[in-house]
């Protein structure tokens, strides 16, 4: 054996190993147990209880998903409310996440829940056109929050680059136009301050949408929440204002009246 393979296959075996040692963490819900691989600090979950974790949105998955209907996570992350909403086996999840790490993650976490069946996940970010952009990070590791889509600008301001991805961007109405692509019931969005630009390509998707839980902070919530309203309003929907204000504090709640 040479030196150079042997070096490889020692390394290689290290590899095997650093994977098989890989942390798995557990968290309880009223649903059931979800568990988490532990690729960075990022990717381990908040306690479900606590306000950082957005207590509301488990709320709004619980009482509005109904048995057989679709939601779509947009900004997914590691997938924490994609495997909440999927845990009892009776709806379908499609997790939208630009990031590759978290992407990575999310996968991994799909499996190690045994929730393939439910969950397509599918590595792009939502925008206003269909076309190819660069994803701007902020932190590139597995669970991060507050990159952006197309420039160094999050919802809280300008942040500081510590890495490039190249992602495809695709028009929400031009995904719904995809064969398998199942249409949404109810739609989470949260993807650090590109809310409006995902709203302005959902036109069509928005009219069918049952409920929609949008994150309204920084700058959502300073400038653009007119556009946002105005997008969301047109499509028939209005917002639940008992949401205003529940646990973190961060999301409102829009919804369509079926009675009418």
């Amino acid at each position: 054996m040479t030196l150079g393979a042997s070096k490889r296959t020692k390394t290689k075996t290290f590899a095997r190993l650093s994977g098989a040692m890989r942390e798995i963490h557990t968290i309880e819900t009223d649903k059931g147990f979800i568990s988490f691989r532990v690729d960075s600090a990022g990717s381990v979950p908040q306690d479900p209880k606590s306000n950082r974790s957005e207590p509301e949105t488990f709320e709004w998955i619980r009482t509005y998903l109904k048995d057989g209907e679709v939601l779509w996570d947009i900004g997914a992350n590691i997938g924490m409310f994609s495997l909440y909403a999927a845990l009892e086996r009776k709806n379908s999840i499609l997790s939208i996440e630009p990031s590759a790490e978290s992407y990575a993650t999310l996968n991994a976490n799909i499996r190690l829940n045994k929730l393939d069946d439910q969950i397509k996940a599918l590595c792009f970010a939502g925008g206003k056109e269909t076309n190819l952009l660069q994803l701007y990070m902020k932190d590139p590791s597995s669970g991060a929050s507050h990159n952006s889509i197309d420039s160094n600008t999050n919802q809280f301001g300008v942040f500081e680059v510590t890495g490039l991805q190249s992602v495809v961007a695709v028009k929400l109405d031009d995904l719904l136009n995809l064969k398998g692509v199942p249409s949404p019931d109810h739609i989470k969005l949260d993807v650090d301050g590109k809310e409006t630009e995902i709203l302005q390509g959902a036109s069509n998707v928005l009219t069918a949408v049952k409920s929609i839980l949008i994150e309204i902070e920084g700058s959502n919530l300073e400038k653009n929440l007119i556009i946002i309203e105005e997008i969301i309003f047109e499509s028939g929907l209005t917002e639940d204002l008992s949401w205003r204000g529940k646990g973190s504090g961060r999301n409102r709640l829009y919804k369509r009246d079926i009675s009418k």
